[in-house]
């Protein structure tokens, strides 16, 4: 697929689901002002411990820093092979359908 604007498209919204799931991380650990915690936020991030592998050796990321919330972001979409099903399976977790 070498159509014109490809690329570009896919960048595009990888960069709008890792936007969004950095928004939904920080959400869910109160974020940067240390707000309340949203419920679906906190679910998301449940969700994230259990399929960390550095969670299971007792290491737990800071989910307030935001450059530690991108990293997570990223390896999320990695792990769920692309934004559109990252952006999919947030959604469902957040709305407590997994």
């Amino acid at each position: 697929m070498n159509e014109p604007g490809f690329n570009f498209a896919e960048v595009s919204i990888s960069a709008l689901a890792e936007q969004r799931i950095v928004h939904t991380i920080l959400d869910g650990s109160g974020g940067l002002e240390q707000r309340e915690m949203t419920d679906g936020g906190l679910r998301f991030i449940r969700y994230l411990l259990s399929i960390s592998k550095c969670a299971r050796f007792g290491f737990l990321p800071n989910f307030q820093d935001q450059q530690s919330a991108r990293e997570i972001a990223r390896q999320f979409i990695r792990y769920c092979g692309g934004a559109a099903i990252a952006m999919h399976t947030m959604q469902s977790i957040m709305s407590g359908e997994c």
